[in-house]
C-alpha cells in the first residue's frame, strides 16, 4: 500500500472559483489540488453555485483545475443554494451510479446537503470507504433548527452512522464529533493548510487605503461573511467604545442576511460615520486589504478554524481572534497574535488598542506567525497528513 496512487473523490456543495461561500470551497480546492500534485487521481463532485446570482460555466460542465478533474453540475436554484442550503444537482445521482465503483476512496465535504446523501447511498451499497468534514457544521446551530433536526432523522444522522473516518480541523471541532457520538479514535484532527506562496508577491502599499479614501487613518478590519456567528455586532460595539477619532472599521464581506442587524448596532452605538462597508473583496484587493490594516479582527461566536488570520499574518498585518475560533488554538500556543475572550468589550477594545499603541510588539508576533504557518502549516504536510489518511482508510476496508 505504501506508494500507493490512488482515485480520490471529494464531494462538496461549492468550489473554486465559489468564494463567496466562505473558507469551506477553499479548503478543499488546495486540499484537492495538493492531492493531485502527490501524484493523486482526483475528482471533484460539486454544483455550479458562485453567489446568489452567478453559476460557473465550462462545457458540458466538465473541466480540469490546477490538475484535478472537477464536475460542476447544474443547481435548479442558486438563489436557494444561497439562502437555504438548498443544493439540488441536476444530473448527480446518475453519474454517481456510473461512476463511484472507480473510486479507491470517498471524503465528503460539509454537513446536510443532497451531494452527500446521494453519494452515501451507493458508497454504502458498494462497500466504499468514505471519509467526511464537516468544516464546523455537524453541530445544529444558529439557524434553522427544526429543519436541521428533521433532515438529521431522515436523512443527516447516516452520514456520521457510515463514515470510516472523521476529520476535524481544530480540537474543537473533534469535541463537536464526540458529542455528535463519534467515537474518538475514528477522528483525525488535521488543521487546515494555508498556501504561503501565494503571499510571495503582495500588491502595492496604500491601493486598498487610496481607493477607499481611508489615508493616513487606524484601519481596522473584518474580513468573511456577514451572518449571524461571525460576532459582528460584538466588534462593533467594542470598536464604537474606542475614544480615537482617527479610526475606521472596515466590513469587508458578502452578506448572508445579517447586514441590516449590524447596521442597526452601527446606528445605535452612533458609529455611522466610522464604518465602511465594502463588499466582497478578491484577488488583490483582499490583499491589499490585508496588507493596508492596521489590525484584523475574527470577532466570531462560532468559528471552527478561520483562515482569515492567517492570511492577514502572511501580509503583514496583526490579528486579534476570540477564543471561540479553532484558531486560537495556533494563535495563542504559538504566541502569533491575541486572542480575547467572546463577547468581553473591555477585553476586545483594549487588544485593539494594545496593537495601535505598541506596534513593535505586535509586529513581532507577525514576523514570528509568518514562520510558523510557513514550517507548520503548508499545505505539503497537510496533503501528506491526509494522504496517509486515505491510505489507512483504504488499506481497513
Amino acid at each position: 500500500m505504501v506508494g500507493k496512487k490512488l482515485k480520490i473523490l471529494q464531494v462538496t456543495p461549492f468550489y473554486y472559483p465559489a468564494w463567496a461561500y466562505g473558507g469551506a470551497p477553499r479548503v478543499v480546492y488546495e486540499l484537492s489540488g495538493s492531492l493531485a500534485k502527490r501524484g493523486h487521481d482526483v475528482t471533484v463532485y460539486t454544483t455550479d453555485v458562485l453567489d446568489e446570482a452567478s453559476r460557473y460555466s465550462c462545457s458540458d460542465n466538465r473541466t480540469t483545475v490546477e490538475g484535478v478533474k472537477v464536475i460542476y453540475f447544474k443547481n435548479l436554484s442558486n438563489s436557494f443554494a444561497y439562502k437555504h442550503q438548498g443544493y439540488l444537482p441536476l444530473g448527480l445521482m446518475k453519474t454517481v451510479r456510473e461512476s463511484l465503483s472507480g473510486f479507491d476512496v470517498v471524503h465528503l465535504h460539509c454537513h446536510r446537503h443532497l451531494l452527500n446523501n446521494v453519494v452515501r447511498h451507493f458508497a454504502v451499497k458498494l462497500k466504499k470507504p468514505y471519509i467526511f468534514s464537516a468544516h464546523g457544521t455537524v453541530l445544529r446551530i444558529q439557524r434553522k433548527m427544526f429543519i436541521k433536526a428533521l433532515y438529521d432523522i431522515l436523512l443527516g444522522n447516516k452520514i456520521l452512522k457510515h463514515a470510516s473516518h472523521f476529520v476535524a480541523v481544530s480540537e474543537r471541532e473533534a469535541v463537536q464529533y464526540q458529542n455528535s457520538g463519534v467515537h474518538k479514535d475514528m477522528i483525525s484532527v488535521i488543521y487546515n493548510g494555508i498556501d504561503a506562496h501565494n503571499f510571495d508577491g503582495l500588491p502595492a502599499k496604500n491601493l486598498f487605503r487610496n481607493q477607499y479614501g481611508l489615508k493616513d487613518r487606524k484601519v481596522i478590519l473584518y474580513l468573511g461573511r456577514i451572518s449571524s456567528e461571525k460576532g459582528l455586532d460584538f466588534l462593533v460595539r467594542a470598536f464604537s467604545s474606542i475614544r480615537r477619532d482617527d479610526t475606521v472599521l472596515v466590513i469587508a464581506g458578502n452578506d448572508m442576511g445579517f447586514k441590516k442587524t449590524v447596521e442597526k448596532v452601527i446606528e445605535s452605538e452612533h458609529a455611522s460615520g466610522k464604518v465602511i462597508f465594502s463588499g466582497l473583496l478578491e484577488g488583490d484587493m483582499k490583499k491589499a486589504a490585508y496588507q493596508d490594516a492596521d489590525l484584523v479582527v475574527l470577532p466570531s461566536s462560532h468559528e471552527i478554524f478561520g483562515l482569515v488570520p492567517f492570511e492577514a499574518i502572511m501580509c503583514g498585518s496583526p490579528v486579534i481572534v476570540t477564543d471561540t475560533c479553532g484558531c486560537s488554538e495556533i494563535i495563542g500556543k504559538e504566541d502569533i497574535g491575541y486572542v480575547v475572550k467572546y463577547n468581553d468589550l473591555n477585553g476586545l477594545r483594549q487588544k485593539i488598542m494594545d496593537i495601535l499603541e505598541n506596534r513593535d510588539i505586535a509586529m513581532g508576533k507577525v514576523k514570528k506567525g509568518q514562520k510558523v504557518i510557513r514550517n507548520a502549516l503548508s499545505w505539503e504536510g497537510t496533503g501528506y497528513r491526509y494522504e496517509q489518511m486515505y491510505l489507512d482508510t483504504v488499506l481497513k476496508k
